[in-house]
C-alpha cells in the first residue's frame, strides 16, 4: 500500500536474540567481545526477514526545518552468554575502513557530535545501543548536487571488551540533507522526480485521502490529486526558478 511506502524511515533499529554456536573460532571463556549487528527488513520480501547490515543511509531532507540534528542507533550485540557486570568500550572514527569500503569524509562538529572517550555496555542484556547525533546545518540541500557525507566507526579493544567477528567491527553511516528520490517512485506514473512533488504527495497521507481512494486504483487516485494540485497551485523550484510542472520544469519566462 502506498501509505506504507510513503512513510518515512529516517531510522530503523532492531534487536536481536543470540545464542553461542559451539563451532564458533572465538573462545568465550577467554574475554567478552562484542560486534556491531544492525538489523534490517530484506527489501525483497514482504513478509518479516531481517538481514545484518554493515552500513546505513541517512537522509534528513524531510525532516522539520527547525530540527537540526538526529539520533543514529546502531546495534552493539555480546559474543555469547550477557555480561555479568557493566563494562566499558571504545568506538573510534575511522579515516578509512580496513574492513568495509570507504573513508570519513565527514566532520566532527560539522556533521556529527565527537564521540565519547569510552561507553558502557550494560549487564545482563544481549544487545547494547551506541547512540551518534548527526548534524544537518553544513549539508547542502540541494537535490542537484547530492551531497553525501561518510563516517566509519570501528570498535575499539579495551581492558573490559575485546571486539568479536572481523565483520562486525566496523559500520558505515553516509549523510545526507536533500530530499532523495524514494525507491518506489515509477511504480506508479508519477512522471519524473522532483523533491517538490513527493513533498506535495506527502500532503495527501491522510486519514480522509485514504477514505476515499479505491484500493484497486489508489495509484491513479494519486497521480490525479498530483495533477491538479501542480495545476492549480505555482510551485517554483528554488534552483532554477522555473515552475514544477508534472511532466517537466517549465519555464515562467518563456513566449
Amino acid at each position: 500500500m502506498i501509505m506504507k511506502w510513503m512513510k518515512i524511515f529516517l531510522f530503523v533499529t532492531a534487536l536481536s536474540f543470540v545464542s553461542c554456536s559451539q563451532d564458533n573460532e572465538l573462545a568465550f571463556t577467554d574475554n567478552d567481545r562484542i560486534y556491531f549487528e544492525y538489523l534490517h527488513q530484506d527489501p525483497n520480501y514482504a513478509q518479516k526477514r531481517l538481514i545484518v547490515r554493515d552500513s546505513l543511509v541517512v537522509s534528513m531532507g524531510l525532516l522539520p526545518s527547525d530540527q537540526q540534528e538526529y539520533v543514529v542507533k546502531i546495534p552493539i550485540n555480546v559474543l555469547g552468554d550477557p555480561l555479568t557486570r557493566d563494562k566499558t568500550y571504545k568506538v573510534e572514527v575511522a579515516d578509512k575502513a580496513t574492513v568495509l569500503k570507504g573513508e570519513t569524509t565527514a566532520k566532527a562538529n560539522e556533521h556529527y557530535l565527537p564521540l565519547k572517550e569510552v561507553y558502557t555496555f550494560k549487564a545482563n542484556v544481549w544487545t547494547d545501543t551506541l547512540c551518534v547525533t548527526l548534524l544537518r546545518k553544513k549539508l547542502s540541500t540541494s537535490f542537484s548536487l547530492q551531497e553525501s557525507k561518510s563516517l566509519i566507526l570501528r570498535l575499539v579493544e579495551t581492558e573490559d571488551l575485546k571486539v568479536g567477528p572481523r565483520e562486525g567491527m566496523e559500520f558505515k553511516i553516509s549523510m545526507n540533507n536533500y530530499v532523495a528520490r524514494p525507491k518506489w517512485w515509477n511504480v506508479i506514473a508519477l512522471g519524473y522526480y522532483h523533491p517538490q512533488k513527493y513533498r506535495i504527495l506527502l500532503m495527501f497521507n491522510t486519514e480522509e485521502f485514504y477514505s476515499k481512494t479505491d484500493l484497486l486504483n489508489y495509484g491513479d487516485r494519486y497521480v490525479d490529486a498530483l495533477k491538479n494540485y501542480l495545476k492549480d497551485n505555482v510551485v517554483i523550484d528554488q534552483e532554477t526558478g522555473k515552475r514544477v510542472g508534472f511532466d517537466n520544469l517549465i519555464d515562467m519566462n518563456a513566449k
